[in-house]
């Protein structure tokens, strides 16, 4: 590096300070506190130096905003059973149910239509419909089976009555009729309790031969007392 000339200067005055009995030290107190004037081109800044050591941990900062709400996390075991609640209030009543007489209504129906599509043949005289049922049975079970039907065991009141019955029968076969003498041998009563104000009786009948308290039709439309637990005879109703 060369030496600048105001540099020189200073040397010299220095060495003339000393000839004449000058106080160095005082004058170069005074130099160093001289501010240097440079001289030369400055240099490049150096590379940047290395993260001096973390700092102590400041003071507690103040509470932050609330954060934005988290998923649904997964459920938790079933707590215990409560205590029974308070009982509720009554409901509104109910539509009104079917009844018993409804249900054996559709239910003697039922009866009504099997045994109407089981009628073979049918005869109306006047305001009365009789209806041969095909069925052999005694004259208790015939009087259920046409009651449930609707109807009761056919019986003639008069002669046209009596015809229609036999027009209906087959040959050499026999109907019950609605009557009887249970109640007083010898005297015939209709099922309603009546006094049989028609007969059309064969020849020598009713002879109660063996108890004979119930009354048949012949297919020639004559009439003849038998008994009333023989089930070999056909079932006429009427309507």
């Amino acid at each position: 590096m060369h030496l600048c000339q105001p540099f020189k200067d200073l040397v010299l005055a220095m060495a003339l300070m000393m000839a004449t009995g000058v106080d160095i030290n005082k004058h170069e107190k005074n130099m160093n506190s001289c501010p240097v004037i440079q001289c030369c081109a400055p240099g490049t800044n150096g590379l940047p130096g290395r993260d001096g050591r973390d700092g102590k941990e400041g003071p507690k900062g103040e509470k932050g905003d609330q954060g934005l709400r988290g998923l649904q996390g997964f459920p938790g075991k079933a707590g215990p059973q409560g205590t029974k609640g308070d009982q509720g209030p009554q409901g509104e009543k109910g539509q009104k149910g079917e009844s018993a007489s409804d249900k054996s209504t559709f239910s003697d129906s039922g009866i009504l239509i099997n045994i109407f599509f089981s009628f073979r043949w049918v005869k109306s005289v006047g305001k009365k419909t009789f209806m041969l049922t095909g069925t052999k049975d005694s004259f208790e079970n015939g009087k259920s089976l046409c009651t449930k039907a609707g109807g009761a065991l056919a019986c003639p009141h008069n002669r046209a009555e009596n015809i229609a019955l036999q027009e209906i029968l087959k040959d050499s076969e026999q109907a019950y009729l609605g009557m009887s003498d249970v109640q007083t041998e010898g005297k015939f009563l209709y099922l309603n309790g009546g006094p049989v104000t028609y007969t059309n009786w064969e020849t020598g009948e009713p002879n109660n031969n063996k108890n004979e308290d119930c009354v048949a039709m012949y297919s020639n439309g004559k009439w003849n007392d038998i008994d009333c637990s023989n089930s070999e005879i056909l079932i006429i109703c009427e309507f």
